[in-house]
């Protein structure tokens, strides 16, 4: 159970459940307008289908406007679980100036600075030093906030990655790095990329607790991640923790997922096996089991969040594109004149 409720209704497990389908409809629905002809989304687009526990655990734990996220690219799922409406979302899909970056940001630039949530990065792990520095303003200011800084298992490979942990750990940041490990580096397996295979252990040197955790059971990420963030708020420095997830869709929308197939293109067991783990099932199996939820009431829910996304896309395709005239606001440009010797 939650450490952050106290409830015995299970009013707060039944929210989990409905974000954690919201996000995964949010994304079926963003992957049909992707591909559909006379396509609304352009650019890159990476789908969190899958891996819906992560972000919804870290939103139960999350203090909006104390703590602080900063992501890699895949980030619709954590800035819905974090209160950004799905029309928002949609609309940044879309191009629109009602989107979360005014529609100039696209798939992998997802924000809301207001409640903590520093965005979606688009170089894979460029964002670690990034949550390095959220971490220390958060101390230098004793703000009592956390930084989650998550990205995923490719990134673990940059130099970026083992500077950020060295440093985080030196200084005792406030910080939890997290790998959302879903067994693959675009296309390439954890085995064929990392020489140890135990991604946990690549933080061995870094003087930090170190875990693996179970990413698709939401209450094991709640529990394990809270215990991070509590050693982070009294001030004990960082936690590296590997969120072990698989993700139902390709890393981007032209990945055809052939590392998932055998020779004939037949699907491996692993990907019937990863849907016997997937996050949702296993989260209403439990609150059903519990007394909690109803399949029925699970049903209702579904169709509630299906006019609700719909709802989102039909809005969000009727908003205006930005002004021709704003293309160049919230730019940022630093000017450094030429000064002849």
């Amino acid at each position: 159970p939650s450490k952050k409720s106290t409830s015995t209704d299970g009013a707060a497990e039944r929210d989990r459940l409905r974000m954690m389908m919201l996000i995964r409809r949010f994304e079926e629905r963003t992957f049909q307008e992707y591909t559909k002809p006379g396509q609304k989304i352009g650019g890159f687009c990476h789908l969190y289908s899958g891996q819906e526990a992560v972000a919804v655990g870290i939103s139960a734990l999350f203090k909006k406007g104390i703590d602080a996220l900063v992501n890699g690219y895949r980030c619709h799922g954590h800035s819905l679980a974090l209160g950004m409406s799905p029309r928002m979302c949609m609309a940044e899909l879309f191009g629109k100036a009602t989107g979360c970056a005014k529609g100039k940001g696209g798939s992998m630039h997802f924000f809301d600075a207001e409640v903590g949530n520093h965005g979606g990065h688009g170089i894979v792990g460029g964002h670690i030093p990034l949550g390095l520095g959220f971490a220390f303003a958060q101390q230098y200011k004793n703000t009592g906030g956390v930084t989650y800084c998550l990205f995923g298992d490719g990134a673990i490979n940059q130099g970026t990655f083992n500077e950020a942990l060295n440093m985080a750990s030196l200084l005792k940041v406030p910080a939890i790095f997290i790998v959302e490990n879903n067994g693959v580096a675009m296309g390439t397996q954890v085995e064929r990329s990392s020489a140890e295979k135990d991604l946990a252990k690549r933080a061995a040197g870094f003087a930090m607790p170190y875990f693996n955790v179970d990413g698709n059971d939401i209450d094991t990420v709640i529990r394990e991640f809270g215990d991070a963030a509590n050693r982070a708020r009294r001030g004990e420095g960082p936690t590296f923790l590997v969120a072990n997830t698989y993700r139902f869709r390709g890393h981007s929308m032209s990945d055809p997922m052939k590392y998932r197939k055998d020779k004939d293109g037949k699907w491996l067991p692993e990907v019937e096996a990863a849907k016997g783990r997937d996050p949702i099932t296993l989260y209403s199996t439990r609150l059903i089991d519990k007394g909690l939820l109803t399949e029925q009431q699970i049903d209702e829910m579904q169709e509630q969040i299906n006019e609700e996304v719909e709802a989102a896309v039909q809005q969000a395709d009727a908003d205006p594109h930005p002004e021709l005239d704003e293309r160049f606001d919230d730019v940022l440009a630093e000017t450094y004149p030429y000064q002849p010797q």
